[in-house]
């Protein structure tokens, strides 16, 4: 008798990398942790892909879980380098090398789901909170002082002066995955601070927000204010970066290739210098006439959770640029 099932007349099954399957029995994770990273490598992995658009709703649907308890264990996986994504909080997910982890994290107590995550079916053994016997009797009357009345002799509350006011409408709401602004609000933004992409930056905020609930705000005007006052005193650091001539170079190697119509986008610039940094072997012009000659003989990469014509800014995002350099090698 042997304990070792055949696979061949199975249902199909996910290959898994050794150092993985290695990696995945030494790491220190908690139960809904190593639940949920199972799914990603069950949606990845098992699809041969290096990742893809999972949503906290999705994630929660394969591993039975609340979306608020796979927002934090999501964002713990992605401090201990476990998981990696490919944009904000709606982008790609997919499992990071080995030799990235941290195999062992220290014990934090915001772990830990809160009395009510699983309380749909709780019932309250408490009687509903009810007025006192009096709360109601202080009724109006033309009389003085204020007595209680029977119900025939009540009378309407004399009429005031005092107008009503009704309390304005907050400029700036938050639905736990984007912000509705009021258009005042951005037009400010926008004149304060010229050069700043004020849509952009609320979305880049908003993913934030949503990733972080147990930091929200209670005025989210001020933080979306002070948001916009950081974003805009930061200044692309590119250092020895040769930005505009690997742009350049992308256009002479990739003719066929979608152009860059706006060469100072600061996203791309960014993700250009981050490439550009990873690796020394990736600081010289032969490693990048070398990457888009490659990039070149592709109809179509996946990014952004479907196929899409190779462009520059799909290029050197991070899973699509792995992708590429790893098949010269």
């Amino acid at each position: 008798m042997t304990n070792i099932v055949s696979l061949r007349n199975t249902g199909g099954f996910t290959r898994m990398d050794n150092s993985l399957m290695e990696a995945l029995a030494t790491v220190d994770l908690p139960a809904r942790e190593f639940r949920i990273l199972m799914a990603i490598a069950r949606h990845t992995i098992g699809y041969q892909l290096e990742s893809k658009r999972l949503s906290a709703d999705e994630i929660g649907k394969l591993t039975n879980m609340r979306r608020d308890v796979v927002s934090k264990a999501i964002s713990h996986l992605l401090e201990r380098r476990v998981i990696f994504r490919v944009g904000g909080s709606r982008g790609e997910i997919g499992i990071s090398p080995v030799a990235e982890w941290a195999f062992f994290g220290g014990k934090r107590h915001c772990l830990s789901e809160t009395k009510t995550s699983h309380s749909a079916q709780i019932v309250s053994l408490r009687n509903d909170a009810s007025e006192t016997e009096t709360a109601t009797s202080l009724l109006y009357s033309k009389k003085e002082p204020l007595v209680t009345l029977p119900s025939e002799e009540v009378t309407a509350p004399p009429a005031t002066d005092v107008a009503v006011v009704a309390e304005p409408a907050p400029l700036v709401s938050f639905d736990g995955e984007d912000f509705q602004v009021d258009t005042s609000l951005i037009t400010r933004w926008a004149k304060k601070f010229p050069g700043l992409a004020v849509e952009a930056e609320l979305e880049t905020a908003a993913s934030w927000a949503a990733d972080n609930p147990r930091k929200a705000k209670k005025d989210w005007q001020r933080f979306l204010s002070g948001w916009m006052r950081r974003e805009a005193s930061k200044v692309l650091v590119e250092g020895s970066c040769p930005v505009d001539k690997i742009i350049d170079l992308y256009h002479r190697t990739c003719p066929s290739l979608a152009p860059v119509s706006v060469t100072t986008d600061r996203n791309l610039r960014a993700r250009i210098v981050e490439r550009w940094n990873e690796s020394e072997a990736q600081q010289n012009s032969g490693f990048w006439k070398g990457f888009f000659l490659k990039a070149n003989l592709r109809n179509e990469v996946y990014y952004g959770g479907e196929r899409v014509k190779p462009r520059l800014e799909a290029l050197v995002s991070r899973s699509v640029f792995r992708a590429i350099v790893e098949a010269a090698q």
